[in-house]
């Protein structure tokens, strides 16, 4: 399928993850966790996207028509849309340097709302929109403001 911006996308996984003998509802769970959904959703939509080819370089996950693409995550704990290296403990965002590092770039995002995993909504959007419609200097949204951001781009 051809990918398109601020398009949303939908898919439902019920029934296709297991591992071993662990139950499903626990299976689900950890996938609503970005860090344990991450590379596999990363490798559906290599597989899903026409011309989206996953790459896991530093600052960017795929290329897509000679574009850089970025894929975050919404999860209970909101959406984080610096680079993963400004992420964790010990580890401050730099704002210039998000900005820098989207505008030098062009760089657009794929948004994966994985909080009811095993249903994911997933869409394209551009940098600079996360940028203009972020109020945080942390350049995060709370799950709430990052849903609303999420429906708000699909209903455009």
């Amino acid at each position: 399928m051809k990918p398109s911006i601020n398009q949303l996308y939908e898919f439902d996984f019920t029934g296709t993850i297991s591992f071993g003998d662990l139950p499903t509802s626990f299976l689900y769970e950890m996938f609503r966790d970005g860090r344990f959904c991450c590379q596999p959703l990363s490798r559906h939509l290599d597989q899903v996207f026409d011309e989206l080819t996953f790459v896991d370089k530093k600052g960017y996950d795929f290329t897509w028509n000679e574009r850089k693409v970025e894929k975050k995550q919404i999860t209970n704990n909101g959406l984080k849309f610096c680079p993963s290296s400004m992420v964790g403990v010990g580890r401050k965002v730099n704002y210039k340097e998000v900005v820098s590092h989207i505008i030098d770039n062009d760089l657009l995002y794929i948004i994966a709302d994985i909080t009811e995993f095993p249903k994911v909504r997933v869409v394209f959007v551009e940098g600079t929109y996360l940028l203009d419609n972020c109020t945080s200097k942390n350049c995060c949204f709370s799950k709430t403001k990052a849903l609303e951001l999420f429906n708000a781009i699909k209903s455009e």
